[in-house]
């Protein structure tokens, strides 16, 4: 028996790919690395963020049906993967815009193993699947004279998943310590649906899967946590925050663009953007 997992990510998550491969050679394929990093000097304010894990109530019963019902699990402190391997697609396509193109530099490698530095709240470490559509938001202008839509929401689906039962634990980020179980979950019509967001209390309160009604930002304003990106990059580097331009249907055409999410399906588009840094 095989079923689909679908997982949707929103809020403050960074895409690192670490490429599979034997010596020099480094392939197409491996492991997704999702990073939620902190809010450092922000821990305890409306600006901090939380790492939630979201999914129908439903799937916790074998042979239910989906009941409307959210199922919450907290990700502090805790790394995931749901499924392992390294067998990920790690394309990124053109509406996640490209950190290490600021920074000229990956992260640091320690966040993609136990993260001793502790700039991260949360980890997802994807080992198949890749993403098939994205939420492509608003128009900002990334660097200057530089407009275009910049993804706040990923879809990541991963097919063929073997078993009748998708085990849900959480490992410490750090390492060390016992595992803790999120929850065993049972396919519904041969899918699985998660959603992992992380975003400040407020959001989460105001369900941040609804439809964004909140005023847009004034013009040339940036999102206010976006900057946390850049500490996990383990020393100095520039920093290019976006600029609100307009609606969506003020950016351009961009190349390599993913598949849209409906935008009747809700998310949050002027807070936190998702962001990726390439191998």
């Amino acid at each position: 028996m095989a079923f689909t997992l679908r997982m949707t990510f929103s809020g403050l998550c960074l895409f690192a790919p670490e490429p599979a491969g034997r010596g020099n050679v480094r392939g197409a394929t491996g492991r997704m690395h999702v990073l939620m990093p902190g809010m450092f000097g922000h821990e305890h304010g409306t600006d901090r963020h939380v790492p939630v894990l979201s999914y129908d109530a439903g799937y916790l019963a074998q042979g239910g049906s989906l009941l409307g019902i959210p199922a919450l699990a907290k990700l502090t402190g805790l790394t995931l993967a749901p499924v392992a391997g390294q067998e990920a697609s790690l394309a990124l396509c053109g509406h996640i815009v490209d950190l290490k193109e600021i920074t000229n530099r990956p992260v640091d490698p320690d966040h993609l193993g136990a993260d001793t530095k502790k700039k991260l709240v949360s980890r997802v470490t994807l080992g198949g699947g890749g993403i098939t559509r994205v939420a492509p938001g608003a128009c900002w202008e990334w660097r200057p004279g530089e407009f275009r839509p910049i993804a706040n929401k990923v879809e990541w689906e991963i097919r063929d998943v073997q078993g009748d039962r998708l085990e849900l634990v959480g490992e410490a980020l750090g390492g060390g310590g016992a595992p803790k179980p999120l929850g065993t979950l049972y396919p519904v019509n041969g899918r699985i649906n998660l959603d992992v967001l992380h975003d400040t209390g407020e959001d989460l309160l105001a369900d941040p899967m609804a439809m964004d009604h909140s005023a847009p930002p004034m013009p040339g304003e940036s999102p206010r946590h976006f900057s946390a990106y850049y500490g996990v990059f383990g020393g100095p580097v520039p920093i290019v925050l976006p600029k609100y331009w307009g609606a969506l249907s003020d950016a351009p055409q961009i190349a390599n663009g993913c598949e849209v999410i409906p935008p009747d399906m809700g998310t949050k588009i002027y807070n936190c953007l998702v962001a990726s840094v390439s191998a």
